[in-house]
Protein backbone atom coordinates (compact mmCIF):
# COMPACT_ATOMS: atom_id res chain seq x y z
CA UNK A 1 0.00 0.00 0.00
CA UNK A 2 1.73 3.36 -0.70
CA UNK A 3 2.32 5.36 1.73
CA UNK A 4 -0.69 8.26 0.88
CA UNK A 5 -3.09 5.78 0.96
CA UNK A 6 -2.08 4.21 4.74
CA UNK A 7 -2.37 7.75 5.97
CA UNK A 8 -5.79 8.16 4.97
CA UNK A 9 -6.51 5.31 6.64
CA UNK A 10 -4.57 6.20 9.40
CA UNK A 11 -6.97 9.79 9.46
CA UNK A 12 -9.82 7.92 9.35
CA UNK A 13 -8.90 5.74 11.96
CA UNK A 14 -8.23 8.92 14.47
CA UNK A 15 -11.15 10.62 13.76
CA UNK A 16 -13.30 8.08 14.92
CA UNK A 17 -11.03 7.71 18.22
CA UNK A 18 -11.15 11.45 18.55
CA UNK A 19 -14.75 11.32 18.08
CA UNK A 20 -14.95 9.51 21.34
CA UNK A 21 -12.68 11.13 23.41
CA UNK A 22 -14.70 14.35 22.46
CA UNK A 23 -17.92 12.36 23.44
CA UNK A 24 -16.27 11.64 26.56
CA UNK A 25 -15.38 15.53 27.04
CA UNK A 26 -11.55 14.41 27.57
CA UNK A 27 -8.50 16.11 26.25
CA UNK A 28 -6.99 13.32 25.12
CA UNK A 29 -7.18 9.67 25.36
CA UNK A 30 -3.22 7.10 26.44
CA UNK A 31 -2.68 4.63 24.43
CA UNK A 32 -1.12 1.21 26.12
CA UNK A 33 -2.40 -1.55 24.49
CA UNK A 34 0.49 -2.58 21.34
CA UNK A 35 -2.65 -3.73 19.22
CA UNK A 36 -4.15 -0.05 19.81
CA UNK A 37 -1.58 2.03 18.95
CA UNK A 38 0.05 -0.40 16.06
CA UNK A 39 -4.37 1.17 14.88
CA UNK A 40 -3.90 4.55 15.35
CA UNK A 41 0.06 4.63 13.77
CA UNK A 42 0.62 1.51 11.92
CA UNK A 43 3.53 1.23 14.12
CA UNK A 44 4.27 -2.82 15.40
CA UNK A 45 7.00 -2.74 17.98
CA UNK A 46 6.42 -3.19 21.71
CA UNK A 47 7.56 -0.85 24.87
CA UNK A 48 5.46 2.37 23.53
CA UNK A 49 2.76 4.27 24.54
CA UNK A 50 0.70 6.78 23.09
CA UNK A 51 -0.99 10.28 23.66
CA UNK A 52 -3.88 11.26 20.96
CA UNK A 53 -5.25 14.38 21.50
CA UNK A 54 -8.80 15.14 20.77
CA UNK A 55 -7.85 17.50 18.03
CA UNK A 56 -5.80 14.33 16.74
CA UNK A 57 -2.36 15.31 17.45
CA UNK A 58 -0.33 12.00 18.48
CA UNK A 59 2.82 11.57 20.59
CA UNK A 60 4.44 8.40 20.37
CA UNK A 61 6.90 7.42 23.24
CA UNK A 62 9.74 4.45 22.86
CA UNK A 63 12.92 3.78 22.65
CA UNK A 64 16.31 3.78 20.62
CA UNK A 65 15.45 0.14 19.46
CA UNK A 66 12.50 1.34 16.90
CA UNK A 67 13.33 4.65 16.35
CA UNK A 68 13.87 3.22 12.55
CA UNK A 69 11.14 0.72 12.82
CA UNK A 70 9.06 4.03 13.53
CA UNK A 71 10.74 6.06 10.76
CA UNK A 72 9.77 3.11 8.34
CA UNK A 73 6.25 1.92 9.39
CA UNK A 74 4.31 5.09 10.45
CA UNK A 75 3.23 7.75 8.20
CA UNK A 76 2.06 11.62 9.12
CA UNK A 77 2.79 14.02 11.32
CA UNK A 78 3.58 12.58 14.93
CA UNK A 79 5.86 14.05 17.80
CA UNK A 80 8.36 10.62 18.49
CA UNK A 81 9.96 11.03 22.17
CA UNK A 82 12.72 8.47 22.79
CA UNK A 83 12.33 7.77 26.51
CA UNK A 84 14.54 7.07 29.24
CA UNK A 85 13.94 5.32 32.23
CA UNK A 86 10.42 5.13 33.79
CA UNK A 87 7.65 5.73 31.25
CA UNK A 88 5.30 6.98 33.55
CA UNK A 89 7.45 10.00 34.73
CA UNK A 90 8.05 10.91 31.06
CA UNK A 91 4.12 11.14 30.46
CA UNK A 92 3.46 12.90 33.26
CA UNK A 93 5.82 15.72 31.53
CA UNK A 94 3.79 15.57 28.93
CA UNK A 95 0.95 16.03 30.50
CA UNK A 96 2.05 18.67 32.08
CA UNK A 97 3.99 20.03 28.93
CA UNK A 98 0.47 19.50 26.96
CA UNK A 99 -1.79 21.28 29.43
CA UNK A 100 -4.00 18.48 29.43
CA UNK A 101 -6.47 18.56 31.70
CA UNK A 102 -8.80 15.55 31.47
CA UNK A 103 -7.49 12.20 29.86
CA UNK A 104 -8.94 8.85 29.33
CA UNK A 105 -6.63 5.96 30.26
CA UNK A 106 -7.16 2.66 29.00
CA UNK A 107 -8.44 0.89 32.39
CA UNK A 108 -7.62 -2.90 31.52
CA UNK A 109 -4.00 -2.27 30.23
CA UNK A 110 -2.20 -0.40 32.57
CA UNK A 111 -1.30 -2.31 36.21
CA UNK A 112 -2.90 -0.52 39.47
CA UNK A 113 0.52 0.45 40.79
CA UNK A 114 1.50 2.49 37.70
CA UNK A 115 -1.71 4.27 37.68
CA UNK A 116 -1.37 5.30 41.13
CA UNK A 117 1.96 6.37 39.88
CA UNK A 118 0.73 8.81 37.07
CA UNK A 119 -1.58 10.20 39.22
CA UNK A 120 0.94 10.89 42.04
CA UNK A 121 3.20 12.44 39.30
CA UNK A 122 0.60 14.73 37.83
CA UNK A 123 -2.34 15.58 40.48
CA UNK A 124 -3.66 18.16 38.69
CA UNK A 125 -4.53 15.97 35.51
CA UNK A 126 -7.65 14.30 35.80
CA UNK A 127 -7.50 10.79 34.80
CA UNK A 128 -10.35 8.22 34.19
CA UNK A 129 -10.19 4.64 33.05
CA UNK A 130 -12.12 3.45 30.50
CA UNK A 131 -12.72 0.08 28.70
CA UNK A 132 -12.86 -0.61 25.05
CA UNK A 133 -12.12 2.89 23.53
CA UNK A 134 -10.07 2.18 20.71
CA UNK A 135 -11.76 -1.36 20.77
CA UNK A 136 -14.94 0.37 19.95
CA UNK A 137 -13.45 2.21 16.57
CA UNK A 138 -11.72 -1.41 15.20
CA UNK A 139 -15.36 -2.99 15.29
CA UNK A 140 -15.63 -1.89 11.47
CA UNK A 141 -12.45 -2.32 9.65
CA UNK A 142 -11.54 -0.67 6.80
CA UNK A 143 -10.12 -1.33 3.26
CA UNK A 144 -6.77 -2.28 4.15
CA UNK A 145 -7.80 -4.36 7.36
CA UNK A 146 -10.66 -6.62 5.23
CA UNK A 147 -8.04 -7.42 2.18
CA UNK A 148 -5.68 -8.56 5.05
CA UNK A 149 -8.52 -10.48 6.94
CA UNK A 150 -8.96 -12.26 3.58
CA UNK A 151 -5.47 -12.64 2.85
CA UNK A 152 -5.40 -14.52 6.29
CA UNK A 153 -8.60 -16.58 5.75
CA UNK A 154 -7.51 -17.67 2.19
CA UNK A 155 -3.86 -18.61 3.28
CA UNK A 156 -5.38 -20.65 6.43
CA UNK A 157 -7.85 -22.14 4.41
CA UNK A 158 -5.28 -23.05 1.61
CA UNK A 159 -3.07 -24.71 4.75
CA UNK A 160 -5.90 -26.63 5.89
CA UNK A 161 -6.65 -28.28 2.72
CA UNK A 162 -2.86 -29.19 2.68
CA UNK A 163 -3.01 -31.06 5.68
CA UNK A 164 -6.26 -33.44 4.99
CA UNK A 165 -4.01 -36.41 3.19
CA UNK A 166 -2.33 -36.28 6.70
CA UNK A 167 -5.26 -37.05 8.71
CA UNK A 168 -5.55 -40.88 8.90
CA UNK A 169 -5.28 -43.82 11.56
CA UNK A 170 -2.29 -43.89 14.07
CA UNK A 171 -1.60 -40.61 13.24
CA UNK A 172 -1.38 -37.88 16.72
CA UNK A 173 -3.21 -34.64 17.06
CA UNK A 174 -0.22 -32.95 18.05
CA UNK A 175 1.89 -34.13 15.03
CA UNK A 176 -1.24 -32.95 12.90
CA UNK A 177 -1.88 -29.73 14.34
CA UNK A 178 2.15 -28.70 14.27
CA UNK A 179 2.13 -29.98 10.59
CA UNK A 180 -0.65 -26.89 9.99
CA UNK A 181 0.76 -24.47 12.33
CA UNK A 182 4.41 -24.79 10.01
CA UNK A 183 2.26 -24.36 6.57
CA UNK A 184 0.97 -20.87 7.60
CA UNK A 185 4.04 -19.44 7.63
CA UNK A 186 5.18 -21.63 3.91
CA UNK A 187 2.19 -20.10 2.84
CA UNK A 188 2.86 -16.95 3.41
CA UNK A 189 1.48 -15.94 7.18
CA UNK A 190 2.86 -15.16 10.24
CA UNK A 191 1.95 -17.95 12.38
CA UNK A 192 -0.89 -19.43 14.27
CA UNK A 193 -3.16 -16.72 16.03
CA UNK A 194 -4.02 -19.17 18.67
CA UNK A 195 -3.11 -23.07 20.02
CA UNK A 196 -4.55 -24.80 17.07
CA UNK A 197 -7.59 -26.97 18.08
CA UNK A 198 -7.65 -30.55 16.54
CA UNK A 199 -9.59 -32.88 18.54
CA UNK A 200 -10.56 -36.57 17.43
CA UNK A 201 -13.17 -38.93 18.61
CA UNK A 202 -14.41 -38.45 22.22
CA UNK A 203 -12.19 -35.38 22.71
CA UNK A 204 -13.67 -33.57 19.58
CA UNK A 205 -17.01 -32.93 22.17
CA UNK A 206 -14.50 -30.48 23.78
CA UNK A 207 -15.48 -27.51 22.44
CA UNK A 208 -11.70 -26.36 23.43
CA UNK A 209 -9.23 -29.52 22.50
CA UNK A 210 -6.07 -28.52 22.15
CA UNK A 211 -4.37 -30.85 20.26
CA UNK A 212 -2.89 -33.78 22.48
CA UNK A 213 -0.99 -37.00 21.74
CA UNK A 214 -3.79 -39.12 21.32
CA UNK A 215 -3.47 -40.58 18.22
CA UNK A 216 -6.97 -40.55 15.67
CA UNK A 217 -8.55 -43.70 14.97
CA UNK A 218 -10.57 -45.24 12.75
CA UNK A 219 -14.40 -44.42 12.22
CA UNK A 220 -13.94 -40.82 14.76
CA UNK A 221 -15.13 -37.31 14.03
CA UNK A 222 -11.89 -34.82 13.85
CA UNK A 223 -12.44 -30.95 14.76
CA UNK A 224 -9.92 -28.49 13.57
CA UNK A 225 -10.02 -25.05 14.64
CA UNK A 226 -7.18 -22.69 13.00
CA UNK A 227 -6.44 -19.65 11.88
CA UNK A 228 -3.06 -17.74 11.16
CA UNK A 229 -1.92 -14.08 11.18
CA UNK A 230 -1.13 -11.90 8.16
CA UNK A 231 0.30 -8.67 8.61
CA UNK A 232 -1.26 -8.51 11.91
CA UNK A 233 -4.84 -9.90 10.95
CA UNK A 234 -5.86 -13.43 11.58
CA UNK A 235 -8.43 -15.89 10.40
CA UNK A 236 -10.50 -18.26 12.47
CA UNK A 237 -11.77 -21.01 10.80
CA UNK A 238 -13.34 -24.43 11.73
CA UNK A 239 -14.34 -27.33 9.61
CA UNK A 240 -14.77 -30.99 11.21
CA UNK A 241 -14.18 -34.38 8.86
CA UNK A 242 -14.82 -37.61 9.23
CA UNK A 243 -11.78 -40.54 9.20
CA UNK A 244 -13.34 -43.54 7.80
CA UNK A 245 -17.19 -43.72 8.75
CA UNK A 246 -18.71 -42.41 11.63
CA UNK A 247 -22.30 -43.91 13.19
CA UNK A 248 -25.09 -42.41 12.51
CA UNK A 249 -25.91 -39.62 15.18
CA UNK A 250 -22.76 -38.14 14.57
CA UNK A 251 -23.53 -37.58 10.70
CA UNK A 252 -26.37 -36.97 11.92
CA UNK A 253 -25.00 -33.85 14.06
CA UNK A 254 -23.08 -32.72 11.49
CA UNK A 255 -25.80 -31.76 9.12
CA UNK A 256 -27.86 -29.80 12.07
CA UNK A 257 -24.67 -27.68 12.76
CA UNK A 258 -24.83 -27.20 8.97
CA UNK A 259 -27.96 -26.33 8.78
CA UNK A 260 -27.88 -24.26 12.10
CA UNK A 261 -24.43 -22.63 10.93
CA UNK A 262 -26.29 -21.23 7.34
CA UNK A 263 -29.20 -20.02 9.37
CA UNK A 264 -26.60 -18.01 11.38
CA UNK A 265 -25.02 -16.78 8.81
CA UNK A 266 -28.07 -15.97 6.71
CA UNK A 267 -29.37 -13.50 9.96
CA UNK A 268 -26.03 -11.69 9.87
CA UNK A 269 -27.01 -8.63 7.78
CA UNK A 270 -26.76 -4.67 8.85
CA UNK A 271 -29.25 -3.74 11.81
CA UNK A 272 -29.42 -7.42 13.45
CA UNK A 273 -27.82 -8.04 16.54
CA UNK A 274 -25.53 -10.49 17.51
CA UNK A 275 -28.25 -12.12 19.90
CA UNK A 276 -30.15 -12.62 16.54
CA UNK A 277 -27.54 -14.47 14.53
CA UNK A 278 -27.47 -16.43 17.59
CA UNK A 279 -31.05 -17.10 17.74
CA UNK A 280 -31.44 -17.93 14.38
CA UNK A 281 -28.72 -20.89 14.59
CA UNK A 282 -29.18 -21.94 18.55
CA UNK A 283 -33.59 -22.12 17.99
CA UNK A 284 -32.81 -24.82 15.02
CA UNK A 285 -30.41 -27.07 16.97
CA UNK A 286 -33.05 -26.87 20.14
CA UNK A 287 -35.35 -28.13 17.65
CA UNK A 288 -33.75 -30.59 16.53
CA UNK A 289 -33.60 -31.86 20.15
CA UNK A 290 -30.12 -31.04 20.54
CA UNK A 291 -29.93 -27.51 22.53
CA UNK A 292 -28.30 -29.14 25.68
CA UNK A 293 -25.05 -29.65 23.79
CA UNK A 294 -24.48 -26.72 22.13
CA UNK A 295 -23.05 -24.23 25.39
CA UNK A 296 -20.89 -21.84 24.13
CA UNK A 297 -21.75 -18.40 21.84
CA UNK A 298 -22.45 -18.17 17.98
CA UNK A 299 -18.97 -15.69 17.21
CA UNK A 300 -17.08 -12.74 18.08
CA UNK A 301 -15.29 -10.96 16.36
CA UNK A 302 -11.86 -11.14 14.40
CA UNK A 303 -9.09 -8.28 13.36
CA UNK A 304 -5.95 -7.39 15.02
CA UNK A 305 -7.03 -10.29 17.62
CA UNK A 306 -8.52 -13.65 17.40
CA UNK A 307 -11.38 -12.54 19.93
CA UNK A 308 -13.15 -9.26 19.65
CA UNK A 309 -16.28 -8.20 21.03
CA UNK A 310 -16.68 -10.88 23.21
CA UNK A 311 -15.31 -8.76 26.37
CA UNK A 312 -17.98 -7.94 29.18
CA UNK A 313 -18.17 -4.24 27.76
CA UNK A 314 -18.77 -5.41 24.26
CA UNK A 315 -20.69 -8.89 23.87
CA UNK A 316 -20.88 -9.73 20.60
CA UNK A 317 -24.83 -10.74 21.40
CA UNK A 318 -25.98 -6.89 22.63
CA UNK A 319 -23.46 -5.06 19.00
CA UNK A 320 -25.93 -4.05 16.27
CA UNK A 321 -24.17 -5.53 13.43
CA UNK A 322 -23.05 -2.56 10.71
CA UNK A 323 -21.43 -2.84 7.43
CA UNK A 324 -17.45 -3.83 7.73
CA UNK A 325 -18.03 -5.88 11.06
CA UNK A 326 -16.05 -9.05 10.12
CA UNK A 327 -17.37 -11.94 12.78
CA UNK A 328 -17.40 -15.65 13.14
CA UNK A 329 -20.50 -18.07 12.98
CA UNK A 330 -19.77 -20.91 14.70
CA UNK A 331 -22.42 -23.21 16.19
CA UNK A 332 -21.60 -26.58 17.88
CA UNK A 333 -23.25 -30.11 18.81
CA UNK A 334 -20.82 -32.07 21.50
CA UNK A 335 -22.09 -35.22 22.61
CA UNK A 336 -19.99 -36.36 25.51
CA UNK A 337 -17.98 -39.62 25.15
CA UNK A 338 -19.30 -39.63 21.58
CA UNK A 339 -18.17 -36.59 19.46
CA UNK A 340 -19.13 -33.56 18.26
CA UNK A 341 -19.21 -31.20 15.47
CA UNK A 342 -18.35 -27.95 14.73
CA UNK A 343 -18.53 -26.00 11.50
CA UNK A 344 -16.90 -22.13 12.09
CA UNK A 345 -16.77 -19.21 8.99
CA UNK A 346 -15.64 -15.53 8.81
CA UNK A 347 -18.54 -13.35 7.96
CA UNK A 348 -17.97 -9.81 6.81
CA UNK A 349 -21.45 -7.99 7.58
CA UNK A 350 -22.33 -6.23 3.86
CA UNK A 351 -25.97 -4.63 4.22
CA UNK A 352 -28.64 -7.59 3.75
CA UNK A 353 -26.25 -9.77 2.20
CA UNK A 354 -23.45 -11.29 4.09
CA UNK A 355 -20.16 -12.14 2.65
CA UNK A 356 -18.90 -15.85 4.22
CA UNK A 357 -14.91 -15.22 3.37
CA UNK A 358 -14.13 -18.33 4.21
CA UNK A 359 -14.59 -20.62 1.45
CA UNK A 360 -13.64 -24.50 2.43
CA UNK A 361 -16.27 -26.62 1.43
CA UNK A 362 -18.76 -27.92 4.27
CA UNK A 363 -22.33 -29.24 2.88
CA UNK A 364 -21.74 -32.61 3.43
CA UNK A 365 -19.30 -34.15 5.65
CA UNK A 366 -15.92 -34.88 4.10
CA UNK A 367 -15.06 -38.60 4.78
CA UNK A 368 -11.49 -39.46 4.66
Amino acid sequence: MQQTELLALLQTRIKRVTDLIKDHQADALLVTRQINYRYLTNFTGEEAQLILTAQGDRVLFSDSRFSEQIKAQAPGEMTVIMRRGDWVVRIAEAFKKMGLQRVLIEGEFIGASEFAELKSACPEVELILTEQLVERARNVKDAAEQAALRKAIDLSAESFKEILPEIKPGVTERSLAAKLDYLFKVNGGDGPSFDTILASGYRSAWAHGVASDKKIQNGELVVIDFGSFYHGYTADITRTVAVGQVEPELQKIYQIVYEAQRRGIEAAVAGNTGHDVDQAARSYINEQGYGEYFGHGIGHGIGLEIHELCSPAFPFGKETLQDGIIHTVEPGVYLPGKGGVRIEDDVLVNGQHPETLSKLPKKDLLVL
